[in-house]
């Protein structure tokens, strides 16, 4: 990386020169149009990311990097028998679910089921169960962080 960036550098520093002793005004536009593209690159390798952003892609929060069960494997767990195939899980896989399951409260876990296991929406959620969309999402919300808890804590859930 390091010889990448002194080679935009050497070519930053060609193009100024040029330039320089260029006095045709379109050919001193595309060569400034070069320089500036040198330089945007330059300071995308020294910062090791977009230029001007605050927070990269790359440097999102937890919550929005990361997924609590893969979608199929909770569908697999919640009805076996229309999910074969690659969606298969182990038993040992199923007592995982049951464990990390076992710490949320009923509503938690039947908004969870329905959520990631059945893909019910929040709105349908809502309706089957007769709360507020705002309920649901936090039922959900607070499943989500028993799991990451239970996870980081359980001896079934580790790897």
């Amino acid at each position: 990386m390091e010889q990448l960036l002194k080679q935009y550098k050497d070519t930053r520093r060609s193009l100024t020169q040029l330039k320089d002793k260029t006095t045709k005004k379109h050919e001193r536009e595309i060569i400034g149009s070069m320089i500036s593209d040198c330089e945007y690159v330059i300071r995308w390798i020294e910062k090791g990311g977009e230029p001007g952003t605050v927070r990269g892609i790359e440097r999102r929060s937890v919550y929005q990097n990361t997924k609590v069960w893969d979608p199929l494997w909770m569908q697999s767990f919640v009805s076996p028998e229309s999910h074969g195939g690659f969606t298969k899980i182990t038993d040992f896989e199923r007592f995982q679910i049951e464990d990390a399951l076992s710490t949320l409260s009923d509503r938690e876990r039947q908004c969870f089921t329905l959520h990631y296991g059945l893909c019910f929406s929040m709105s349908q959620i809502a309706n089957e169960l007769a709360v507020t969309k705002a309920s649901v999402q936090e039922y959900l919300d607070r499943a989500d962080k028993k799991i990451n808890d239970s996870k980081s804590n359980s001896l079934f859930l580790v790897g």
